[in-house]
């Protein structure tokens, strides 16, 4: 079986005043899923067609049989060197301009290949192993002249009259009866390998990153083979050329030139190391059953359904991405080791008259981040303070160390080492043979409302001439985004909501329309929408003027119509609607001349729309204005800033219908971050003094309490809900009896802090206070000591009474309590009437000559003007004889 993978769409624009004109890159076709290899459905097509094909069972029963001769002769793994000619196809003889790559690129793709072969891509199994099998660029042409650029041979596909691939992609079957045959060279001699850039399969659904022909037998009979002179070799898309020291396009997924390694992997025999089944055989002992192929970066242990405990993804045979690849094992160099002996065209390349230039390295270091940039979230990893995930970038060198040399890490930007993040891996030390080290940095989480902070992290060769600096990526900037800024509350947000007005035909503020190619169908904005539509939309049309809703189905496109930047920050669950119509073309059931979703954080990369289980949001055939149902926007969208673009596609064959794509009504609306409701904690975070706040969330990431303006450092500091519900419990103080919460909060450093001074905002949902009624904006805060029940008679000494500050967001669905306070406790809403007297501990009068001299002590005032003395002489009525002022709020020992 194979796998279909989505691939993140990636292009260089040029911007001219509203319109963008792009060269189309790495991106397949809009429509189509990206197959990693087509080898064994190349092979089954041929099959089809020829009962009398070589099967499965008939090659791997002779090559059981190869094998165990090789072993009687005691066969070790025998060193071969194979010329190689790389057929660069493209549509210039500008070397360098799109699709005509350099040389330098394919000496970098070579140099991945004999890595990747030779065992030096670092895997970490005890049965990887150099598969004896290296590669130099031809030296000379089938004449025998020498080549002008050894292992290159140009091709003009214009010149070659074969058909236009930037308008449909080449298929299989065209490249094998056409492209190949009118440029292999002898297969016997050279190693073939035709760089193409758009390829799709038979029925045109899917983007190919390559495919390779898979070897024969020499010794059945009567057998058609797949592989024949005209068409040995290997085809690979130009965007997976590249190396991990030098990837093309900064890489991606597929641009680290291990595409070239796998299909290699199937000329010399080698299958998918899941068997293309089911937790299938790929008759290698040493690779584990997979019960299918691996995508993407997936994490060790991955166990399987097959009983496999832990799956080898990094093997070449597998469909990860190119960075995760990096091992061949024992028996499966055993495999290509035969083949090379035994089948046909094979063993004839090593001893090839074509000659031999050999690719060399430098001892060049270069981070594999090409880009130089990183953006990694703060959030942490574990649950246990201090919280942080570790972020490791590798330092590759373009060969290997010559030698020893020390290199030292180096970092510096708005991030604090030691505070934010923290430098694990100082210094490298290389040895001889060595081709990376990893540099690793621990970013630790917060709860501080302190934005994005950046850590510029480079190098230098402090001795040793083992390794040198490089030309490019010495340097990545890693941002680490901040996830503690949120909006809260329980009511959806609107974040945009565009009708487009009702006339004037403008583009509202914000709104692009672009395209990535120029076309005479563009987005306007215009009031011919027709039925089901009230006012102006936004549609395609052919004619900017009149702005009739059709489009010329004899002209491609590529456009767009963009929104304004939507920002998420704060927001949660980010959902589009909108009302369209689309109508168009489709062949074969995929759509043809259609619309479609994308989105993009900076207009120069793009990315796919797609539903949960991965399907593009593509819209053809709807003739009635249609409302699209709410779009769930992927996680990538929440706490960010992103465009979202409404793309028309149509080729240029002339057929199609109108209308092409309408949208209206455009609505992205978010959630706030919810209030925490029930008992609960949240994670463990320091406090640093002054007027930085803290947002301290539970572990399901719902808002608890807000902190700040702290007089000291605080460590390890939790935030709990100790008792939750929406009603009230009685609360008894030396007052008489009142009411509270249910919510009771509690926050405390791991070690006890009785003088550390801060504010706190508590938050509250309307429900849990919708039975105080008009009260609840006049409740007042609790603060009671740690370990103090709340069920027992609470005293001024160990209960503070605060009138908070209270803000209530009715939008949102939300109210806070904020009040200063003094150590940590138990927090806990009252009713307003609450009381907490005076704590006395002794009073006297006695009598100096004609007057009577009062005396008295308190442990804790509570927001105490001052003492009124009354005197009465009969025990009834009383008279005020004099003021003395109090000291508010404290818990000092005063006498009076």
């Amino acid at each position: 079986m194979h796998r279909f993978y989505g691939l993140t769409a990636v292009f260089f624009l040029m911007v001219m005043g509203e319109k963008i004109f792009a060269q189309q890159l790495q991106l397949p076709p809009a429509t189509k899923k990206v197959v990693r290899c087509y080898t064994s459905e190349v092979v089954n097509e041929y099959r089809k067609k020829h009962p009398n094909a070589e099967t499965d069972a008939q090659f791997e029963t002779w090559l059981s049989k190869k094998k165990q001769e090789r072993k009687a002769q005691r066969g070790l793994v025998t060193n071969y060197t194979i010329p190689i000619i790389f057929h660069v196809i493209s549509q210039t003889s500008n070397i360098g301009s799109g699709d005509n790559l350099t040389a330098s690129m394919i000496s970098e793709q070579l140099l991945q290949l004999n890595k990747d072969f030779a065992n030096l891509s670092n895997s970490r199994y005890p049965v990887a192993s150099n598969t004896g099998i290296q590669f130099v660029l031809a030296k000379n042409d089938t004449l025998g002249n020498t080549l002008i650029e050894p292992g290159i041979q140009r091709i003009n596909s214009t010149v070659e009259k074969w058909t236009d691939y930037t308008v449909a992609a080449w298929r299989t079957g065209y490249i094998d009866s056409i492209v190949k045959p009118g440029s292999v060279w002898p297969a016997n001699k050279y190693f073939n390998v035709w760089i193409i850039p758009n390829i799709t399969n038979q029925t045109a659904n899917s983007v190919l990153l390559g495919y390779s022909t898979f070897p024969a037998t020499s010794t059945l009979t009567g057998l058609n083979n797949s592989e024949t002179n005209a068409t040995a070799g290997v085809v690979v898309i130009s965007s997976a050329i590249g190396s991990v020291f030098s990837p093309y396009a900064c890489g991606a997924s597929y641009g680290l030139g291990k595409t070239l390694t796998h299909e290699t992997g199937h000329f010399f025999g080698l299958r998918h190391i899941w068997g293309d089944a089911n937790c299938g055989d790929d008759f290698c002992d040493d690779t584990p059953i997979h019960a299918s192929s691996n995508s993407g970066v997936p994490s060790h242990p991955k166990s399987n359904s097959c009983g496999t405990p832990d799956e080898m993804f990094e093997n070449y045979m597998d469909y990860t991405d190119d960075i995760v690849l990096n091992t061949f094992t024992n028996n499966q160099v055993d495999r290509m080791q035969t083949v090379m002996v035994y089948s046909p065209r094979r063993l004839s390349l090593a001893s090839s008259p074509a000659g031999s230039v050999v690719v060399t390295a430098t001892n060049q270091l270069s981070f594999i981040n090409c880009t130089g940039l990183l953006r990694v979230p703060e959030t942490g990893v574990n649950t246990t303070y201090p919280r942080y995930r570790d972020v490791d970038l590798t330092l590759n060198v373009e060969d290997m160390a010559s030698g020893p040399a020390i290199v030292t890490v180096t970092t510096s930007g708005t991030a604090i080492n030691n505070l934010h993040y923290q430098l694990m891996t100082p210094t490298l030390t290389f040895a001889a043979g060595d081709n990376f080290k990893d540099v690793k940095i621990r970013v630790f989480d917060n709860a501080e409302i302190d934005g994005d902070k950046t850590i510029m992290v480079g190098f230098n060769i402090s001795s040793g001439t083992g390794v040198s600096s490089g030309s490019t990526a010495q340097s990545v900037t890693v941002t680490i985004t901040d996830d503690d800024y949120q909006h809260y509350g329980s009511n959806t947000i609107p974040l945009l909501n565009e009708g487009f007005g009702t006339s004037g035909g403008n583009l509202p503020s914000g709104w692009q329309t672009s395209g990535f190619i120029v076309s005479q169908n563009n987005f306007t904005v215009g009031i011919n929408g027709g039925a089901g539509i009230t006012g102006q939309s936004l549609y395609i049309t052919n004619n900017q003027i009149t702005k009739q809703l059709n489009y010329l189905n004899s002209a491609a496109s590529d456009a767009v119509g963009i929104t304004p930047k939507i920002s998420t920050a704060g927001y949660i669950n980010p959902v589009l609607s909108f009302t369209y119509l689309c109508n168009g073309e489709t062949n074969a059931s995929v759509p043809v001349d259609y619309g479609q979703l994308i989105y993009s954080y900076d207009l120069i990369s793009f990315n796919y729309l797609t539903d949960a289980t991965g399907n593009k949001y593509n819209y053809q055939g709807v003739t009635a204005a249609t409302n699209s149902g709410n779009i769930v926007l992927p996680k990538a969208l929440q706490d960010t800033s992103f465009y979202i673009l409404f793309r028309w596609i149509n080729d240029n064959n002339s057929i199609g219908t109108n209308p092409p794509f309408l949208i209206d009504d455009v609505k992205v609306t978010a959630t706030p971050y919810p209030i925490e409701t029930t008992v609960s904690s949240s994670y463990s975070y320091d406090v640093r003094s002054g007027s930085a706040a803290s947002n301290f969330k539970s572990t399901n990431n719902k808002a608890i309490v807000f902190i700040k303006n702290a007089s000291t450092n605080l460590t390890d500091v939790t935030a709990q809900i100790t008792q939750a519900g929406n009603g009230t419990a009685v609360l008894t103080t030396t007052g008489g009896a009142y009411l509270r919460t249910q919510k009771v909060f509690q926050v405390s450093p791991s070690i006890a802090n009785k003088v550390s001074t801060y504010q706190a905002s508590f938050y509250f949902t309307e429900t849990e206070l919708a039975t105080w009624g008009a009260n609840k904006l006049t409740l007042k805060i609790l603060k009671v000591k740690d370990g103090v029940s709340l069920a027992s008679t609470l005293t001024p000494g160990n209960s503070e009474l605060i009138t908070p500050t209270v803000f209530e967001d009715i939008a949102s669905g939300y109210i806070t309590y904020t009040g200063n306070f003094t150590g940590f406790s138990q927090f806990v809403l009252v009713s307003p009437s609450t009381t907490l007297p005076v704590a006395l501990t002794n009073f006297s009068a006695k009598p100096t000559q004609k007057n009577i001299q009062l005396s008295w002590n308190t442990e804790l005032e509570i927001n105490n003007r001052g003492f009124i003395v009354d005197r009465s002489l009969d025990g009834s009525n009383f008279k005020q004889i004099g003021w003395i002022n109090g000291n508010g709020t404290t818990s000092l020992n005063l006498s009076y």
